[in-house]
């Protein structure tokens, strides 16, 4: 029955965008892109391709490593737009090990309608509305992503409405659970989100929460999780961004919580050199979202620099350190990181 099922969800969402690209609209646009993370990261800790358990993005120590390579096709044809794209790398090996069959490898496969200028509906698997940092990391002020956006949802899928009013936009997603692209044989894990967003000149304001199930398991309640998050332009060379995100789940007949405050900020020394820093804390103490039953308490720490040797590529070094809080965790993961990474972008018009 599920094979069936996830080829249907291909063939029509394939189907769909076919039927796009060969619209006889003469406003017909294809963009191919490809996008490529390398990164080195040297400590003196483990050597394991998972070195932090509570962190699945650029996660392996001491080898040169892929942490993303995507490609995509994204066609956009009057009120109709799609986009499909495969990805491979230690990143998805991590995050999308869960998932079934050919969705272990898509980034993302959705098509959009906007039925009127400020109204679209998409459908398919799609972005995470969750949280200020994008999954691809050339977009991120910092080389990698908070404790935080690596244990929030990267993706999602289900349905999207969103309605845009001047400054202010508004979403709702009916969606299949807390990160989850493909439907196992349990069916759809029913969940709700919702997102507004307010942009005033240099600042820009989001608010989203998420409200559901995560799992088919009934001894694990509904999860609540709320983000408030805000970016700021202060002026030309400086960039501030910071969030709270905090949450709350009944596990196993244990009152499970988190809570996550995150500081981040860029300046531009010149067009092409770049400082970052981040502050973070993020405290899980009964494995609400860690997966693991002393979850995590942590503060950590970040410093890079970032040389953009042209428009589609970008040279990051970065120092990283978090630290365990807890006494009765010895240590663990207290080992700094020092990461070098290559991200790169390349983009071509087909139509």
């Amino acid at each position: 029955m599920m094979p069936k099922l996830l080829s249907l969800i291909l063939f029509i969402a394939i189907g769909a965008l076919h039927g796009v690209i060969h619209s006889t609209e003469p406003e017909t646009k294809v963009r191919f892109a490809l996008r490529g993370e390398g990164y080195l990261n040297i400590s003196d800790g483990n050597d394991e391709k998972n070195a932090r358990p509570f962190l699945v993005s650029q996660n392996s120590n001491n080898i040169p490593s892929i942490n993303l390579f995507l490609s995509s096709i994204n066609i956009q044809s009057g009120q109709w737009q799609g986009e499909i794209s495969g990805i491979l790398g230690t990143y998805v090996d991590q995050n999308l090990a869960g998932e079934i069959g050919p969705f272990r490898n898509i980034g993302s496969l959705w098509l959009a309608h906007k039925p009127k200028d400020d109204i679209e509906i998409l459908i398919g698997v799609y972005p995470s509305h969750i949280g200020l940092e994008s999954p691809i990391s050339m977009e991120c002020i910092t080389p990698t992503r908070s404790i935080v956006a690596d244990n929030t949802p990267y993706y999602q899928s289900g349905i999207r409405m969103r309605y845009e009013s001047g400054t202010d936009a508004f979403a709702l997603h009916l969606l299949n659970g807390w990160q989850k692209s493909s439907i196992d044989k349990n069916g759809i894990i029913p969940a709700f989100g919702y997102e507004y967003v307010k942009t005033h000149e240099d600042m820009n304001l989001r608010i989203s929460g998420f409200l559901g199930s995560t799992t088919h398991d009934e001894s694990e309640r509904i999860r609540y999780h709320q983000h408030i998050g805000a970016t700021y332009q202060a002026n030309a060379r400086l960039s501030l961004a910071g969030s709270l995100d905090f949450g709350y789940q009944q596990k196993k007949n244990v009152h499970t919580w988190v809570i996550a405050p995150l500081l981040m900020a860029q300046w531009a020394v010149s067009e092409s050199f770049k400082l970052n820093g981040r502050l973070e804390y993020y405290h899980d103490p009964k494995g609400m979202i860690i997966n693991n039953e002393s979850g995590l308490s942590a503060i950590g720490f970040s410093i890079g620099v970032d040389w953009k040797a042209n428009q589609n590529l970008l040279l990051r070094s970065e120092y990283r350190s978090i630290k365990e809080m807890r006494d009765d965790m010895n240590g663990k993961y207290d080992n700094p990181v020092l990461g070098l990474h290559l991200q790169w972008f390349i983009a071509k018009d087909l139509m």
